[in-house]
């Protein structure tokens, strides 16, 4: 028997995070950690992420647009959605939720 919540619990659970992890920007691509990142949470190869989720990355954010703002030298703070999943930017933190 599977125990049902109430949808409080669930939006309260939906905004913990999923993914969280530090990065060197000027080493790795903010484009494909993102995709790295959802592909470990669909439990697919980055490369067939769009096949899973049926949208691309370049479909919600520029992947280069992405790579060239998170690598500046200034501190980002940016947030988008992809699928059902919010992924969010601060300084060196890649943070991603389910919504």
């Amino acid at each position: 028997m599977v125990a049902e919540r109430d949808d409080a619990d669930q939006s309260a659970d939906a905004r913990e995070p999923v993914f969280r992890r530090s990065y060197d920007w000027s080493a790795t691509a903010a484009s494909m950690a993102t995709l790295t990142a959802l592909g470990t949470l669909e439990e697919v190869d980055p490369v067939e992420l769009s096949d899973v989720l049926d949208t691309t990355l370049y479909d919600h954010v520029n992947p280069e647009a992405l790579d060239t703002i998170v690598a500046g030298e200034e501190r980002v703070n940016l947030s988008f959605l992809i699928d059902d999943y919010r992924v969010r930017i601060d300084g060196e933190e890649l943070t991603i939720t389910r919504q």
